[in-house]
Parts: C-alpha cells; sequence; structure tokens
C-alpha cells in the first residue's frame, strides 16, 4: 500500500517525497481531466527527482490528434516515465505496437466497477487499474480482492463527476449573452434542485464537472489497505491544502498499527475541517442499482411513498 499524487504543480515536491509519497502523477500535452499540463522538457527534470512518474494520455482522441499523440507518446518512451494513465485503447494498442514498457493504468474514470473486466483487459495488455469511485466501498473491496492486477483507489480530494468534448461555459454565456464570473476556465456551479456544488473546468478538450467537497477517509485507511496505491487527488486546492491533506494521510498511515492510530485520525481530521473546506464520504456508501427489476421495484417504492 503506497500513496500516489496527482501534482499540478511542484511547490511541495521534496516534502511530498519526505512523507513517503511514491507514485507521482502529472498530466502531459495530451492530458486531460486537470487544470494543469507539463511539457515534456519538465517532465524530464521530473524524472530526475520522481523514481515512479505516470504522465497522463488519458483522453479519447479524433483521428485528427493521432499523429501528434503518438509522437507525444514515443518522447515520453526516451524518457523515465514509468507508467501511462490512459482509457483510449489507441494508445494501449500503439504502445504494444511499438514494444514500449510502460505500466499501462486503464483509468476510465466511471466504468471500471467490477473484477471481470479488468482480468479480462489484463490479457490485452492492461498492466494496472484505477478502481471507479462511484461504487460503494464494499462493491470496490470485491473488485480488489478478485482482480489480479495493482489498483489505485483514491482517497481524497475533488471527485470526478462527468466530461463532455463540448465547449459548455463559452457555449452558455454565448446563448445567453451573460459574461460569467470566474477564474480563467474554472466556473463554480449548483445543478438545480441538488444541495451541493461542483466545479465546471472547460479547456481545448471540453468541459468536465467535479465535486467541490472532496473525498474523506482517513478514518477507513484500514480497511482499504489491501489496495496498492492510495490516490489523493490534488486539483483545486491550493498549495498549502495539498500539503496539509497529504500530511495527514501520510503520517495516519505510518501510524496504521500502532494502537494510537484512532488518535491519528481524530486529530488530523480535526485538522482538515479547520481548513473550511467541504468534505464528504463521496459515493462509498451509496448502493448500486444493477438490474433492470431492481429499478422498477424502487421506482414503484417511490412512486408509492
Amino acid at each position: 500500500m503506497k500513496l500516489a499524487l496527482h501534482i499540478t504543480n511542484c511547490d511541495y515536491l521534496s516534502d511530498y517525497l519526505d512523507m513517503g509519497v511514491e507514485m507521482f502523477i502529472v498530466a502531459g500535452e495530451y492530458g486531460t481531466y486537470t487544470t494543469e499540463h507539463f511539457s515534456l522538457a519538465e517532465i524530464a527534470a521530473l524524472t530526475k527527482r520522481v523514481k515512479h512518474l505516470y504522465v497522463m494520455v488519458n483522453g479519447l482522441y479524433d483521428e485528427h490528434e493521432l499523429e501528434g499523440l503518438f509522437a507525444h507518446i514515443d518522447a515520453l518512451a526516451e524518457l523515465s516515465v514509468e507508467g501511462i494513465i490512459f482509457q483510449d485503447f489507441g494508445v494501449l494498442e500503439y504502445v504494444r505496437e511499438k514494444g514500449y514498457h510502460f505500466d499501462m493504468m486503464y483509468n476510465p474514470e466511471t466504468l471500471n466497477t467490477n473484477p471481470n473486466t479488468l482480468n479480462t483487459l489484463a490479457t490485452t495488455g492492461v498492466t494496472s487499474a484505477f478502481v471507479a469511485n462511484v461504487i460503494p466501498l464494499t462493491e470496490q473491496l470485491d473488485i480488489k480482492h478478485h482482480t489480479n492486477i495493482p489498483l489505485v483507489l483514491q482517497i481524497a480530494g475533488v471527485q470526478y463527476m462527468m466530461s463532455s468534448k463540448r465547449a459548455l461555459i463559452s457555449n452558455y454565456q454565448e446563448a445567453s449573452g451573460q459574461e460569467l464570473s470566474h477564474i480563467p476556465g474554472v466556473l463554480t456551479i449548483k445543478p438545480q434542485g441538488l444541495d451541493f456544488t461542483c466545479y465546471a473546468y472547460e479547456d481545448s478538450r471540453g468541459t468536465t464537472i467535479y465535486s467541490k467537497t472532496r473525498l474523506m477517509m482517513l478514518d477507513l485507511l484500514k480497511q482499504v489497505r489491501d489496495f496498492d496505491y492510495l490516490y489523493i487527488e490534488t486539483l483545486f486546492m491550493s498549495p498549502s491544502e495539498a500539503i496539509e491533506t497529504v500530511h495527514a494521510y501520510s503520517d495516519t498511515l505510518a501510524h496504521l498499527d500502532d494502537l494510537l492510530y484512532g488518535k491519528y485520525v481524530k486529530e488530523y481530521e480535526q485538522l482538515l475541517h479547520q481548513l473550511n473546506i467541504p468534505m464528504d464520504r463521496g459515493f462509498i456508501d451509496e448502493a448500486t442499482i444493477y438490474h433492470l427489476e431492481d429499478v422498477k421495484r424502487r421506482d414503484a417504492s417511490e412512486r408509492n411513498q
């Protein structure tokens, strides 16, 4: 069980290394679902400081992008990059054709919801994967216990909600004639009829929606200790929030088997809440309905209430 961290800047890189973070994730030119991108020169510099560096090549790519995409992968192969995080199987096929030896980490955001799919994909060249964070913890644990490749579980940070290749913010502004007040590319929205707010992020690849609340699993670390990597998402975190969050999880993990584990959990939960950042359990306590008959029964029950 090791800590994995998505970094959007290198402000506290030395501190993260001292805290025991082992996997560092950055987005390159072709990364998506992120507010920051690292150039090849910046990635090359990071490889000299970080042993286990993974680069996000995680978009769904159109035909006209392939030449540049493949050149980007060729460039990564010349660096000491350990892995590529992807969802487009064209990326996997190109890496296989070229014989590159990346750890091919499959992350389609919401789709890795069962062990059978992952075990099948392992025969095609997928060597590790993220578990979907939109399913209950019991199902995430079941996937881990029945999957044959290393798995990553998100334990902290904002959570992915949805994405579109359309420029939704710009399109809304154009259609409504309203100039929305927001930092470049990022908008805070409140879905109609719901009681939570979200971040809407737009760039040249489209629009992505993230929860504004941060996932909090500090007190569940013993339950998820079988996962190979525990992932902290730092998108939309200030540098100070990011370092406090990583420190809380790193120090608590270091005392996982101590008698004082509960004390560390309580103290660090209080510390994180003092940041005045909204936190919740995400989807880990939610029930998942798979079968049509179950959906019909639920809908009938709701109509009769």
